[in-house]
């Protein structure tokens, strides 16, 4: 009998992490077709946090804010983690330093749902040495 419960538990836990995966590529295709607007970086925040077992890491926050069709004000954030507070600040000093001017993506239903429009090499932080950017 425990050996079912345990199948279903697993089968019951692969479904709703199916669900979320096939959820989350819905909206980000969706996403692909929402408006953009001209926002600015407002604010960074550097957080050391706590990796279960594996030890610490920093968690960089990038505020920003952008004005949706009718004018009011919306704000958001970006973040991203590093090893170290010093990578952190590297990386934003070089890449979204505070008053850089950035595209934000938003659902024109809900602008509270947005995103910042950010190109493969601030995503991934891989900025090749031999080109010196």
């Amino acid at each position: 009998m425990s050996s079912t419960i345990g199948w279903l538990v697993l089968y019951a836990t692969s479904a709703l992490a199916v669900g979320a995966l096939a959820r989350g590529f819905w909206i980000y295709r969706k996403s692909l077709t929402w408006p953009t607007a001209d926002g600015e970086i407002t604010r960074l925040d550097v957080e050391r946090r706590e990796r279960a077992g594996e030890g610490h890491y920093y968690c960089a926050t990038f505020s920003y804010d952008f004005r949706d069709p009718d004018g009011a004000r919306r704000h958001g954030t970006w973040s991203k983690n590093f090893s170290s507070d010093g990578d952190a600040r590297k990386f934003a000093a070089r890449e979204l330093p505070v008053g850089r001017r950035v595209i934000v993506r938003f659902d024109p239903k809900n602008p509270e749902t947005n995103g910042l429009e950010l190109d493969s090499w601030t995503y991934t932080g891989d900025r090749p040495l031999d080109l010196g950017v």
